[in-house]
């Protein structure tokens, strides 16, 4: 086979491959699609072919044997068409040399995760924006390219994405709220009554009964909240959900696919609300990004990043307290969130945290 056509992709000859991984272990689903985006955005500009190789011990919370061993392709067909074994396998037979085969490390994934200008991203971070409209206004059109043109999610998925529609979905509003709770952190948290109040004037301005409202949301008691002021009206998936800091996403009870499907069922049945509101966490906006239409409330605009370092965040379940805890238990809480990312921040936490499956189920954070 000649070197040519192992590199020829979508009408052209490319120089190389690059292979896009996950560096970061903490990253929930909605971070894992921004690195694989951010990875394909990097392919273009070497004039490479993206390979995902998103793997057990790269994507520990997402892996589930039974379907494979790229997790990527649980949930969408592969970018390119080859794989990581192929490419493997040409380099051991001198079809490919080794300086044609390209690798993110972890510091350049760092950089154009939360630094690099030109990235994608679902919400600004060090560096903020002079005009936050504008800003995310430009990343959610990239974002929008980006999908249109690589995103393919697989057909099961797809299917299921139908069959609630068809269920579900009976009146001619569908409001969808994404609202993220448990140990969101990197930003100040929207607070429920925000979204009540949305929702009221989003439905006295239609006067119009007939509606509904989709809730996307990793936190019980917001769901809760949702069913008691709008009784009747809240339509959501059967997917698991935390009650308190612990994101549902590190339960290890859970099947990492389950996990990784029921994040991507609410981004795509978010994008077929006629109207979505979400704050600053990645899910809402990414679902903007499978969606044509900007009948849109943000409420990261009046969000901040939290330029705080990783040991010293404070999830969302604490800063709003969530839980209704007493001041003294709240400030026990607190304690112990900073505790347990402390240790996870040291050498010897690291290697405990990422190579013990037991030793996450003790310090689920």
């Amino acid at each position: 086979m000649k070197r040519e056509k192992l590199l020829f992709w979508k009408g052209k000859v490319y120089t190389s491959f690059l292979i896009i991984q996950n560096h970061d272990l903490h990253a929930g689903y909605g971070a894992l699609l921004l690195y694989a985006l951010n990875g394909i955005r990097k392919a273009e500009s070497i004039n490479a072919i993206p390979i995902i190789d998103f793997n057990e011990k790269s994507c520990p919370y997402f892996y589930d044997a039974k379907w494979g061993t790229n997790i990527w392709e649980y949930f969408f067909e592969k970018v390119s068409s080859h794989t990581l074994q192929e490419i493997n396998d040409w380099i051991k037979e001198g079809l490919l040399s080794d300086q044609e085969v390209h690798f993110i490390s972890s510091s350049e994934a760092a950089q154009a995760h939360q630094h690099d200008p030109e990235r994608l991203a679902t919400f600004w971070a060090w560096e903020t924006p002079i005009n936050k409209v504008s800003w995310m206004k430009e990343k959610r059109a990239l974002g929008r390219k980006y999908v249109q043109e690589y995103i393919r999610p697989k057909e099961h998925i797809l299917k299921k994405v139908e069959s609630f529609i068809a269920t579900q979905f009976k009146a001619s509003f569908i409001i969808g709220i994404h609202i993220r709770g448990s140990d969101f952190a990197y930003a100040k948290p929207t607070p429920i009554q925000a979204y009540f109040e949305e929702v009221d004037r989003l439905v006295d301005e239609r006067n119009d009964k007939d509606y509904q409202i989709y809730v996307a949301t990793d936190q019980s008691q917001y769901l809760d909240e949702f069913e008691k002021r709008y009784s009747g009206k809240v339509i959501y998936l059967n997917a698991v959900r935390s009650d308190n800091h612990i994101a549902p996403f590190r339960f290890e009870e859970i099947s990492g696919y389950q996990k990784g499907e029921e994040v991507l069922l609410d981004i795509l049945l978010l994008s077929k609300c006629q109207q979505i509101l979400k704050g600053a966490a990645a899910t809402g906006e990414l679902a903007l990004w499978f969606c044509n239409h900007n009948n849109i409330t943000d409420f990261a605009l009046q969000s901040e990043f939290n330029k705080k370092k990783y040991s010293e965040l404070e999830s969302t379940y604490s800063q709003l307290n969530v839980g209704n805890k007493s001041k003294t238990s709240r400030k026990t809480q607190i304690l112990r969130e900073r505790i347990i990312r402390r240790f996870i921040e040291s050498k010897i936490g690291k290697v405990i945290y990422y190579r013990s499956t037991l030793a996450r189920k003790i310090l689920k954070h």
